[in-house]
């Protein structure tokens, strides 16, 4: 391996003596020419070949970086050491106004491809190893209230009957038209999809990718409905089982949407065989279907989402936010913590606890008083007693 080397012998003989010692340590030569670009293209490539992250999370994960090769690109892994990482998280905290969250994420990926330098052989030691992570911004976790959540399904049921109109309209345009045979698609049935997408949201508390991949194989009418949640429909718009086990569970659904179900699976059946028997509804069809049966692209829930949110008065409101009112609200009333940690599919109590539970005003008041009895042993002292206590409160702010 030949190294030039601009200054004196005494540099020269240092670049030697580093060159024996890489080589003692195991460091391939080639090591010391990749720069943290070309490492960055190699731990890409390599996640790919592996395929532990689906395409859509390794594209992003690549442009993220990407970000950082005007500051390191050009700078050989070897080079990079850990006062180095500490003075970019510096600068892009100073330059680019990155949140802590987002500073944390770009550290957790530079230290996952140095870590993959050093699997390599390409340096001695990961540089991040010994450096803490910038620390993650609080996330803002909101649920609706109980008023809120009863407003949402009234909303839902006014733009059910607003698409189901629509419906009728276009059919009687078409017949009008004579267009009755040869359909390419049935305009609104995405739209109705859409609509129940929401209100299996709020019913069940499941994700976005879960309640997409929601399959009529996997809807169970009888005396109790029940949905057995085996699959997700992502932003990558791959149909795929859940990525922990805990995720593949099944979930009992409260009559109404239950009824609801029911009616839309009838409708849906309908409008299908409209389109010719190869579009006929089946077990494998999709709950929630664009206007020719098919899986629902993430991407165009969302833009139906967001103009449906603000058309009713919900501008900031997430889909994910259903999930938080689910646990919030079966906690506040009293449902045992392991059923609501099996509902939502975590893998333990506490990650239930911690990031869907959240503090409702009236459970405080009660929790209060219930204080203000334990202490005072309300429950234990005669009415003379009380009758005693209040005079001598009366005395004391005299």
């Amino acid at each position: 391996m030949v190294r030039k080397v601009s200054g004196s012998k005494a540099d020269a003989r240092a670049v030697r003596d580093q060159i024996k010692r890489e080589h003692e340590d195991g460091l391939r030569f080639e090591g010391a020419r990749i720069t943290f670009e070309r490492m960055c293209e190699i731990w890409t490539e390599s996640r790919k070949t592996v395929g532990n992250a689906n395409s859509r999370t390794i594209a992003l994960d690549a442009q993220r970086l990407s970000h950082l090769y005007p500051y390191i690109g050009h700078v050989k892994v070897k080079d990079i050491d850990a006062k180095m990482v500490e003075s970019l998280m510096a600068t892009l905290r100073k330059e680019s106004g990155l949140s802590g969250t987002t500073l944390n994420k770009i550290f957790s990926l530079i230290k996952r491809v140095m870590e993959k330098a050093a699997e390599y052989d390409y340096i001695p030691r990961n540089p991040c190893a010994k450096i803490q992570a910038p620390r993650k911004c609080e996330p803002k976790r909101n649920s609706l209230t109980l008023d809120d959540g009863a407003r949402l399904l009234a909303v839902l049921d006014e733009e059910q009957r607003h698409a189901y109109a629509q419906m009728r309209e276009k059919e009687q345009r078409q017949e009008h038209r004579g267009n009755t045979e040869s359909r390419s698609r049935v305009l609104g049935i995405s739209n109705l999809s859409s609509i129940m997408a929401v209100r299996i949201g709020l019913a069940t508390g499941m994700r976005r990718d879960k309640v997409l991949g929601l399959l009529w194989d996997c809807v169970e009418f009888g005396d109790v409905c029940r949905l057995h949640i085996r699959r997700s429909y992502a932003a990558d718009c791959d149909l795929k089982e859940p990525k922990t086990r805990s995720s593949i569970r099944t979930v009992a659904v409260d009559s109404t949407t239950a009824e609801y179900l029911s009616v839309w699976k009838i409708a849906q059946a309908a409008h299908l065989e409209q389109l010719g028997p190869a579009f006929a509804q089946s077990p494998s069809t999709p709950v929630c279907c664009t206007d020719v049966g098919g899986l629902y692209d993430p991407t165009n829930f969302f833009r139906w989402w967001k103009a449906f949110r603000k058309k009713h008065g919900f501008p900031t409101l997430k889909f994910h936010e259903l999930r938080h009112t689910q646990a919030t609200q079966l906690l506040a009333n009293g449902v045992d913590v392991k059923t609501v940690q099996a509902r939502l599919g975590h893998a333990n109590a506490s990650v239930t606890l911690n990031w869907y539970a959240h503090a409702v005003p009236e459970n405080d008041v009660e929790a209060a008083a219930v204080v203000g009895n334990l202490f005072a042993g309300q429950s234990a002292k005669s009415d003379e007693t009380v009758s005693k206590k209040g005079t001598r409160i009366i005395q004391l702010m005299a």
